[in-house]
């Protein structure tokens, strides 16, 4: 990971992502528990970071993704809308970042979430 909670939640609150209440109410310390960079958590550590390193224009996106997986409420229902957050995040930052030619990457990768990322989402949960 390459930014602190403190950044990323400034930067989230900059570009106006979309989140659950919890997110904002959440501490630095649980966020950065939740966070783990881009990627599926049995992803070994090098191709995380990589992906992480390709995708850094997301990563407020992703931020705010991690948290959700992390949560309790494990339903199809609050698997859906944290994909679709990612989906409007990924969109909100890359035109923060005035590079809307990211936009289809970013909606691919909520695709992709969506479509192979439930049983990740049902075992997601906050690190010890």
């Amino acid at each position: 990971m390459s930014f602190s909670a403190p950044f990323l939640r400034a930067l989230c609150t900059e570009i106006h992502v979309c989140a659950p209440d919890s997110f904002w109410l959440a501490s630095d310390n649980d966020l950065m528990r939740a966070y783990n960079g881009i990627g599926a958590d049995h992803w070994p550590a090098w191709m995380r970071s990589a992906v992480t390193m390709l995708l850094r224009p997301f990563q407020a996106a992703a931020f705010v993704h991690d948290w959700e997986y992390s949560q309790t409420e494990k339903t199809y229902r609050s698997f859906t809308a944290a994909n679709l957050r990612l989906a409007a995040n990924v969109a909100r930052e890359a035109l923060y970042d005035c590079r809307p030619a990211l936009i289809p990457a970013g909606i691919a990768s909520a695709l992709l979430c969506q479509l192979f990322g439930f049983r990740a989402y049902l075992r997601g949960r906050l690190k010890p």
